[in-house]
C-alpha cells in the first residue's frame, strides 16, 4: 500500500512539475533585454519599418502627447512621422525584467535628445520611464504586446515643485495690496520698464500708470482677486484672473468685476510684469 501511494505522489509531482510554467528563465530574460535594445538601434536609425517588426497586430503603443497606435501599421506610420522630423539619439535602461511562462514585463527609464531635421531649430531633451509587455510568439521569439512610455517633464505651463507658480500668485496679491495702499514704490517694484496696460483698449504706459497712482486718482476700497491661474514657460509667464475692484477713478466708480491677464518675464533671478490686459465683464 505504501508503495502504492509513493507512486501516486510521484506521478502527481511529475504531472505539476510538467504543468508549471518557467518563472524568469535566463534565456528568456536575455531575450528581452535584446528585444529592447535592437529596438533602441531602430529608433536611433530612423527605420520605421525596424521599429514595426517588433510589434504584432494587436500591439498597443501609448507615447505621451501622441495619440495611442494599435498595430503594427499604425507603429510604423506613428514612427516614420516622427523620423521625417527627428533625428533621435535615445537609450533605455532596463531596471526589472520579469518572465512567467509567454508572458513577461520590462521596466525600463530612458533618456534621449531629439535633433530637428528643420534648420536653425534647436535640439530638445528629455526623459522618463517606460512599462513594455512582451508575448511568445508560436515560433518562440518574443513581441511587444503593450508599451506605455511616459516623461518627466512637468505639464505645460507648470514646474516641477510648483514654486514659479507660488511666487507669481504671491506678486498678484502683494501688487494689488500696493494699489489699495497707493504704495507707489511697491507698485512700480512688479513692472518691467516696457510695462504697458490695456484696459478696454485704452493703452497706459508704466510712466503714466505710475503717475496716476501718485496723484491719487485712484481711491480703491477694496480689491478682491479670485480664479487665479498661472502658466510657466521658462522665463515666461502668464497669470489669468478675475479681479473685483471698488472704489473711484477721477471722481468716477470704477466697473467691474473684470477678466485680467498678465504677462511677466523673468530677469535676474525677478518676475516682472510686461503687460497687464483687462476687459471688464458685462
Amino acid at each position: 500500500m505504501k508503495t502504492t501511494y509513493a507512486v501516486i505522489l510521484c506521478l502527481l509531482l511529475l504531472l505539476f512539475s510538467a504543468c508549471a510554467q518557467k518563472v524568469n528563465d535566463p534565456a528568456d530574460v536575455q531575450a528581452i533585454k535584446k528585444s529592447l535594445d535592437d529596438c533602441v538601434k531602430a529608433f536611433n536609425a530612423g527605420d520605421a519599418d525596424a521599429v514595426a517588426a517588433f510589434m504584432t497586430d494587436k500591439t498597443i503603443f501609448a507615447v505621451y502627447n501622441v495619440p495611442v497606435a494599435v498595430g503594427t501599421k499604425a507603429i510604423q506610420s506613428l514612427f516614420q512621422g516622427i523620423f521625417s522630423q527627428y533625428k533621435l539619439d535615445l537609450s533605455i535602461p532596463i531596471e526589472d525584467v520579469r518572465v512567467v511562462g509567454d508572458l513577461a514585463v520590462a521596466r525600463a527609464t530612458w533618456a534621449g535628445k531629439f535633433t530637428p531635421k528643420a534648420q536653425g531649430v534647436a535640439p530638445e531633451s528629455d526623459s522618463g520611464s517606460q512599462i513594455v509587455v512582451f508575448t511568445r510568439q508560436n515560433d518562440g521569439s518574443w513581441k511587444w504586446d503593450w508599451t506605455v512610455v511616459n516623461s518627466n517633464r512637468p505639464l505645460p505651463g507648470t514646474t516641477a515643485d510648483g514654486a514659479e507658480e507660488k511666487a507669481l500668485i504671491k506678486i498678484e496679491h502683494d501688487w494689488a495690496n500696493a494699489l489699495l495702499k497707493s504704495d507707489v514704490a511697491a507698485f512700480e517694484r512688479f513692472l518691467a520698464k516696457e510695462w504697458t496696460y490695456n484696459a478696454d483698449g485704452q493703452v497706459m504706459s508704466k510712466a503714466q500708470a505710475n503717475a496716476e497712482v501718485k496723484s491719487g486718482a485712484y481711491k480703491i476700497a477694496s480689491m478682491e482677486l479670485s480664479d487665479l491661474s498661472p502658466h510657466v514657460f521658462g522665463d515666461v509667464a502668464v497669470v489669468t484672473m478675475t479681479a473685483v475692484m471698488k472704489g473711484k477713478y477721477k471722481g468716477s466708480d470704477i466697473p467691474g468685476p473684470t477678466r485680467s491677464t498678465d504677462f511677466f518675464v523673468k530677469r535676474e533671478g525677478r518676475w516682472q510684469a510686461v503687460s497687464t490686459q483687462n476687459i471688464t465683464i458685462k
